[in-house]
């Protein structure tokens, strides 16, 4: 059984955080001293902050889906499915207002009903092929 209070929590990340780019959201959700932990490194909840900005203003009309929910002790699993509206801005990749579709999954660690620690696998490599910035026929994709 999920602890509803974990599940509100990632529900809000998802409705408030990504899809409304309301900043004021994470100060809720996180704890003071959070962290995201990145293929790059450490992130503090302002370095997130700093990345949802750019996010919406390269992504937009977001929808997000949770498609399951998985809880050990103090940690939340989240797979997730999203579709967004690429705009310009990365990679230099051109915008023809493509619909792309970005899947992940999310590992959250709560202390005292807010999220302590954050990691997160997704599919940037099969968006930026949707986007074309990719060349076709290079790679097989499973």
């Amino acid at each position: 059984m999920i602890c509803i209070d974990k599940k509100k929590t990632a529900e809000r990340w998802f409705n408030e955080y990504f899809t409304k780019g309301n900043l004021d959201a994470l100060d809720d959700l996180t704890t003071a001293d959070f962290v995201y932990h990145s293929r790059n490194g450490d992130n503090s909840r302002e370095k997130m902050k700093e990345f949802m900005k750019w996010y919406h203003s390269v992504f937009q009309d977001d929808e997000w889906e949770i498609d399951d929910f998985i809880e050990q002790g103090h940690k939340l699993v989240v797979r997730y499915t999203g579709w967004m509206t690429y705009k310009g801005g990365w990679f230099n990749i051109p915008s023809d207002n493509q619909r792309v579709k970005e899947t992940g999954i999310m590992i959250f660690l709560f202390e005292n009903g807010k999220v302590k620690e954050l990691w997160c696998e997704n599919s940037d490599a099969a968006i930026l092929f949707e986007l074309g910035a990719l060349q076709e026929n290079t790679h097989k994709v499973f």
